[in-house]
């Protein structure tokens, strides 16, 4: 069983992976994900690494500062394959990647999908109300990946973006969508 640190018990994680060598959570409500060198026995473990706070007793949404390559506001899913690292960072309305695996604790993004810059938050780019587009994200709360190509769940525009390989550019462009007729609708009629 896996409790997180003592001294800050995991609250609310809904993203889980295992890539073979680390256990990585997405500890959702404290914003920040917590990352394990192998499989941790029960009790509680400190991790080896967190990533999005400053410490594992910290816990406020971008580290109690402006958005960041290093901070996280509801962070959901999360994908690695022990080389490269993918979070999704829901309420920053962003994807966070790691082009190598984090080998220091709040070690910054390479990579930010969803804005234009690490400081940038609004839905879709511009701000509630924005229409979508194939560089934009509203609420992503899931991802995965093959190690090559990229698929974020999109939620907040109803859709699933597909990228053919992975993003080396800040705010990339999406090569396909699911879900929705094209990058720029994001409409639910049941």
């Amino acid at each position: 069983y896996l409790y997180g640190p003592a001294e800050q018990p995991m609250l609310t994680p809904r993203g889980f992976c295992f890539d073979g060598a680390h256990v990585l959570i997405s500890d959702t409500g404290q914003n920040r994900v917590l990352i394990y060198e192998g499989w941790p026995g029960a009790g509680y473990h400190d991790p080896k690494l967190v990533l999005g706070q400053p410490s594992l007793e910290a816990s406020d949404r971008n580290a109690r500062g402006r958005p960041s390559a290093s901070s996280l506001h509801y962070p959901s899913g999360i994908w690695s394959d022990g080389q490269r690292l993918a979070v999704a960072d829901a309420w920053n309305h962003r994807v966070l990647l790691w082009n190598q695996f984090p080998i220091h604790s709040q070690q910054p993004a390479d990579v930010v999908l969803g804005q234009k810059a690490f400081t940038q938050m609004e839905v879709n780019g511009q701000g509630p109300g924005a229409p979508p587009s194939a560089e934009t994200l509203y609420w992503p709360y899931g991802l995965t990946s093959d190690g090559e190509q990229l698929w974020i769940a999109d939620t907040g525009n109803r859709r699933i973006l597909h990228f053919v390989r992975w993003p080396e550019n800040h705010g990339a462009p999406a090569d396909g969508v699911l879900g929705q007729p094209d990058f720029q609708s994001r409409d639910y009629d049941p």
